[in-house]
This record gives structure tokens, C-alpha cells and sequence, in this order.
């Protein structure tokens, strides 16, 4: 229960928001995050044209005759290609903990369209005519399964009257429970993205500069994601960085810094999430272009806000300083204010916006 432990353990005290979610995570990093505990058990891509039509869309009804000779001959044509697909596609990792909840949910779906009344003897068959060294690991695996669907079906609206922090105690109690240590190999995704929120938390709450929270943010990255971080850095890198200055310890630093110093933590955070220089120049060109438009609209709003009242006279005052700041931009500030959003009204979050 060591990893149980740990992360009951460990503190809630920060929420880190922003539109990248597990993402990231659960792009990468999160993850939907807690919406439907099934979405952390991704099935494979789909199989081939004569693959699609053994995987109904709907249950068919129970006919109260017996079905024809050519259709028995076709249902048996169909189990074959199942099971052959189930071989080429899992087997070569079919050891894996993951893989074979993977296999067990695509013959669930199967067999419950197929034979409604008797689908887990069924799928009993089917497993053993795919899998039969694993047979007795598998339907382990599937009673297991099948209780913790039960349970979360039943517990659904308890689970959903808890904190998040509850909410994963709770389930990884009746994950580890069910499954042991498979458990965290099983939903090998989640419990990365989850401790590398984990690791964000600790970071926001620290008081080390920025300089060295980017150093600690790399390694916490390398440390959440041990099997695929470098790949998750070479295709993530956006991602990535926005979810590092969306903390608020670290705008608040970027805030008090000189514009200088300020460009150049960017450009090392950037660097070290494995920008190249040429799109280097390009972020801290688009920094300073955003620095000078945020400098701009923070004096538009400064004169609009010593304008009083809502007489003519000052709504063509305000008409007059939208023209002088934004040109011909003028018109969709006005059209903003108007259904009463400001742009400028909120603070600006360096290397961000």
C-alpha cells in the first residue's frame, strides 16, 4: 500500500488550471481527467474492414428460434477473425497487465452483443482459443474487471460528492485491491499524469527562483514520465512550456523582473524544452511585441478610466482613445467593451499572452 500512502499523503493545496489538462497529461499530462474512470483504458486502433463488422454497434434481439446452418458458419467465421485479430494485435505484449484489460474489454464488447444471455461462458471460450497459456491469468483479470465496474457504477455518485484528492484515494484503494500492483501498471497513464501534478504543486509552493524551477521542472518531468518523456518534450514542447509559466509563483517572479532578465528566463525555459534557436528568436520577438501592445492598452486604460460618467461627450471621448491607441483595431475593442469584456483588465501572463 506504499503508493496508496504516498499519495494520500501529499498536499492539495495548489490547483493548477490553464487549458493544457493531464491531456497535456492527458495530451500527456491529465488528463479528462476524472469524468470516466473507463477512459483510462484506451483500446488499440481499430482492426481491419472485415474486423469492424465482429464489433456491432448495437445488441441484436434474441431470436426465439434457432438460428440457420449459414449462420452459425458465419458467427464461427466472425469468432476466427476475432480471435485471430486478438493474436496479432496483443500478442506480442499480451504479458502486460494493460494490454490484457485491453483484450478483455474488446471481448466483453463482443461476446455481451453477440450472446446477451451467456456471454461470459463466451468469453471464457474465446479467451481460452486466443490466449490459452494465459487463460487462467486472464479470467482473473476479467473478475476482477468486472468488480470494479460494479463498483464504480454503484459508488458513481458518491465518488462524484468528493474533492478530487478524495476521489483518487478512493480509487486507487479499490484499484490496488482488486489488482495489487497491477493496478498501477493497469492505469500507468493516470497515475503518471497524477503524480506529476503531484510534483507541479510542490513546485508552485516552493520559493526557489525561476531560474532554478525550470532546472526542477525538466527533472520532474523526466522523473513523471520515465518511458516517454523525451518524446513527450519533443512533441509537447508548447504544451509543456505554457504549463510551466502558468503558475502563479512564476509569473509573479517574470512580473518583478526587468524586461532583460525577464526574455532571457523565457528563452532558458524554452531552450531547455528543446527549442531550436531559430524558433528562440521568434518567441522573444513575439514576447517584446506583446510586451509593447500590453504596454499600450495598460495607458488606454488608464486615460479611459478618468473618464467619468456616460454622457455623450465621454462615450466620444472613449471612441477618440480607442482610435489613437488601437487604429484600426478600434472597432473590435469598442465591440469587446460593449458586450463587457477588456482585454486589458486582467493581468498579463509573461511568455503566455
Amino acid at each position: 500500500m506504499t503508493k496508496i500512502t504516498n499519495a494520500t499523503s501529499r498536499r492539495s493545496a495548489v490547483l493548477i488550471t490553464g487549458g493544457f489538462a493531464l491531456t497535456l497529461m492527458a495530451a500527456v499530462f491529465w488528463h479528462e481527467r476524472h469524468s470516466s474512470d473507463a477512459a483510462t483504458l484506451q483500446a488499440p486502433a481499430a482492426p481491419s474492414p472485415a474486423m469492424t463488422a465482429t464489433l456491432p454497434q448495437s445488441t441484436p434481439s434474441v431470436q426465439a428460434t434457432k438460428p440457420s446452418q449459414d449462420a452459425l458458419t458465419q458467427r464461427n467465421l466472425e469468432e476466427e477473425e476475432l480471435i485471430g485479430y486478438l493474436q496479432r494485435t496483443f500478442g506480442t505484449y499480451i504479458q502486460h497487465p494493460k494490454v490484457q484489460v485491453q483484450v478483455l474489454e474488446k471481448l466483453m464488447r463482443f461476446v455481451q452483443s453477440r450472446y446477451p444471455e451467456n456471454w461470459r461462458e463466451q468469453l471464457a471460450i474465446l479467451v481460452s482459443a486466443a490466449f490459452p497459456e494465459l487463460q487462467d491469468r486472464l479470467m482473473q483479470t476479467f473478475a476482477a474487471l468486472e468488480t470494479y465496474t460494479e463498483w464504480m457504477n454503484s459508488e458513481r455518485y458518491a465518488l462524484m460528492s468528493l474533492s478530487d484528492a478524495e476521489k483518487r484515494t478512493r480509487l486507487w484503494q479499490k484499484r490496488e485491491a482488486l489488482f495489487g500492483e497491477q493496478a498501477y501498471e493497469i492505469w500507468k497513464d493516470q497515475w503518471q499524469a497524477e503524480q506529476f501534478q503531484d510534483r507541479l504543486a510542490n513546485l508552485e509552493l516552493s520559493s526557489a527562483p525561476v531560474e532554478e524551477k525550470i532546472t526542477q521542472y525538466k527533472q520532474q518531468i523526466l522523473a513523471s514520465f520515465p518511458d516517454k518523456a523525451e518524446r513527450l518534450i519533443a512533441n509537447k514542447k508548447q504544451e509543456l512550456t505554457d504549463r510551466f509559466l502558468s503558475l502563479p509563483s512564476v509569473q509573479e517572479q517574470l512580473r518583478d523582473m526587468p524586461p532583460a532578465q525577464r526574455y532571457a528566463q523565457l528563452r532558458h525555459l524554452r531552450k531547455e524544452l528543446g527549442m531550436d534557436e531559430a524558433a528562440l528568436t521568434r518567441w522573444e520577438d513575439l514576447d517584446k511585441t506583446r510586451d509593447e501592445r500590453r504596454a499600450n492598452g495598460d495607458a488606454y486604460m488608464a486615460q479611459r478610466q478618468a473618464l467619468t460618467g456616460g454622457d455623450a461627450q465621454n462615450a466620444a471621448s472613449i471612441q477618440a482613445l480607442q482610435r489613437k491607441y488601437f487604429g484600426n483595431e478600434a472597432d473590435i475593442i469598442a465591440a469587446e467593451e460593449a458586450s463587457g469584456y477588456f482585454r486589458f483588465e486582467n493581468s498579463q501572463q509573461y511568455g503566455i499572452n
